[in-house]
């Protein structure tokens, strides 16, 4: 779900807070959600070196313009040498925590017909010794108080990864910073076939192009499968909503983009409503990642861009 073509897979896409007391928003039709455990509501690819080719500017670090109503957004690192510390610095100011994005530390991505996305993630032979000198370099800021969740890797299953390699990388992370968070999204095709490690905290998966997914007998099917694929009890759920508009939405399914409002308040009425859901993601603040007519977040109608807020503010108790 989470994932920018090289310029990489990522998460995702993320969505937190913290102080989470009895709240209660309006949607769209007059009625009221209480929130209970969810904390967190942010959105993907927020810095991660994309440009959006939607507007005439040159900007690939967005969290200025979702400061206020956000706690967390996805940062991307690509590389063990990679500093993160003024970067930090940028979320920090503006209230916002990074989930980072670490997978290009940890695999290598190569085409491969047989795995169901067309490519295969395997863990570098070296993987702990590229992770502890990136630990290394950045343990300042490598600490809650900045690191929401560590996005581990992007679809597992999906691209090809063996599970013990899954288990192994989770372990290289959590052993050396055991009180962060880890966290994975897997594509909703082999949501049935997740195996999820012991020491991952967060899980979620990734259905767009779901009108009211409230009412989606597939999308709630989904919800389920990955609950029930949980090997602790404490475990968390993401809630990754579609904030993006593609033509073939109103195609295949009469989705206009003035209609993502309707469906986030959707995705809002599960998430604040699930016990085990911890985070609201948007996938994706940024336009054109996976296709040139791909509207982000920033590039939808006002009246889409004002429920962000709405719910944003919710959630972080304001």
């Amino acid at each position: 779900m989470f994932a920018v073509k090289s310029i990489s897979p990522i998460w995702i896409v993320l969505a937190c807070l913290v102080g989470c007391g009895q709240h209660t928003t309006s949607n769209t039709n007059g009625t009221y959600q209480e929130k209970n455990s969810l904390q967190y509501f942010g959105f993907a690819l927020v810095d991660c070196g994309w440009d959006d080719p939607n507007d005439n500017t040159t900007k690939t670090n967005y969290v200025d313009e979702i400061s206020g109503f956000t706690n967390v957004a996805q940062m991307c690192v690509y590389s063990p040498d990679a500093f993160i510390g003024n970067r930090i610095y940028d979320f920090s100011r503006v209230g916002v925590k990074a989930v980072l994005n670490i997978e290009e530390i940890l695999f290598e991505r190569s085409e491969d017909a047989s795995s169901p996305s067309g490519e295969r993630l395997k863990l570098q032979p070296n993987a702990k010794t590229l992770w502890l000198d990136f630990v290394a370099q950045n343990s300042n800021y490598l600490i809650p108080d900045y690191i929401a969740a560590l996005y581990v890797v992007d679809e597992p299953v999906w691209n090809g990864l063996k599970h013990e390699e899954l288990v192994q990388a989770v372990n290289i992370v959590k052993d050396s910073l055991p009180n962060l968070t880890t966290f994975i999204i897997e594509a909703h095709p082999v949501v049935d076939q997740m195996q999820v490690p012991e020491k991952l905290d967060w899980i979620g998966f990734d259905r767009y192009n779901t009108k009211n997914p409230a009412e989606d007998v597939a999308w709630l099917d989904d919800l389920e499968t990955v609950r029930a694929a949980r090997t602790r009890d404490d475990q968390k759920i993401v809630v990754v909503a579609s904030t993006q508009w593609f033509p073939h939405y109103q195609i295949e399914a009469g989705i206009k983009p003035e209609d993502i409002e309707n469906m986030l308040f959707s995705y809002y009425d599960i998430a604040s409503s699930d016990p085990d859901v911890i985070a609201l993601a948007g996938y994706i603040w940024p336009g054109g990642v996976d296709h040139p007519a791909q509207l982000g977040a920033r590039n939808l109608p006002e009246n889409v861009k004002k429920s962000f807020r709405v719910i944003g503010e919710q959630i972080l108790g304001e």
